[in-house]
């Protein structure tokens, strides 16, 4: 790869939208983009939230960028928000979808933030293969995704051209790289270890249909975590990215009734 010609997607750039003294880190998901959290983000943003969505190392310019990324660059790029929300804001919240959530909940275990909102974060998933992407990297360098890019796509689109926004769907890859499926994995297993040290105030938003995080996850994270405000809910209808799917806009309005309940 020529790292001279390395660009962001488009559509793929972090964003900051500026508002109150109480902050959110909105962090995206696995091979995605800070776009996933952006209707999120503007949600909260218009009652009066400060925002921003870092963008994960690796993500949002070219999996074979992405292949060469430690967990650790993950979080790393988390914590860098916490920190600028932390010299504007006096209070911080991470809000985090799929790998994001892992990454909030480390954050909270940490520490780092006032309280989280994980949104279908997996603790474990059910793919078989994954203990041994470390051998198969060696033979499979990405794994093409066989739902891309999906009905979801055409509900993004869709969504886009009823808003009046640019229309240009989905933003992810359309691959795995195995390197990162390992560091996933072995980042699931770090959080399930720390679960037992998160006291902060948490949100956890799941669905029943989630084809890519089985619903136990939540059950996981509820058993194990020392929060005594936790708030759970569950969806019904959507897939894995329930801040774009179709309950979103409930998803929006749990995340902002939990966090307006907190502001103080």
């Amino acid at each position: 790869m020529d790292m001279t010609s390395l660009q962001l997607r488009h559509g793929a750039e972090p964003f900051l939208l500026d508002g109150g003294a109480v902050g959110c880190v909105c962090t995206h998901g696995f091979t995605a983009a800070p776009d996933e959290m952006l209707w999120l983000g503007e949600y909260l943003h218009a009652r009066g939230l400060t925002v921003y969505a870092p963008r994960l190392a690796g993500h949002g310019t070219d999996p074979d960028m992405m292949r060469r990324q430690h967990w650790a660059d993950w979080y790393e790029g988390v914590l860098d928000g916490i920190a600028l929300l932390r010299a504007r804001c006096r209070k911080v919240f991470a809000v985090g979808l799929s790998m994001g959530g892992l990454l909030s909940l480390l954050a909270a275990s940490n520490g780092q933030v006032d309280g989280a909102v994980i949104l279908a974060a997996p603790l474990r998933v059910d793919e078989p293969l994954l203990p041994f992407a470390p051998i198969v990297k060696h033979f499979r360098r990405y794994t093409r995704k066989t739902d891309w890019p999906g009905k979801l796509d055409e509900q993004i689109r869709e969504a886009q051209r009823m808003m009046g926004r640019e229309v240009y769907g989905r933003l992810a890859y359309d691959v795995i790289p195995t390197a990162s499926a390992w560091q996933l994995y072995r980042l699931m297993r770090v959080v399930r270890r720390r679960l037992d040290a998160i006291t902060v105030p948490l949100l956890l938003i799941y669905s029943l249909k989630d084809g890519t995080v089985p619903y136990d996850n939540l059950a996981t994270i509820t058993d194990n975590v020392r929060s005594r405000d936790l708030v759970v809910h569950t969806l019904e209808q959507s897939d894995h990215v329930i801040s774009q799917d179709v309950e979103r806009e409930i998803v929006f309005e749990q995340v902002w009734q939990f966090l307006a309940a907190r502001l103080d």
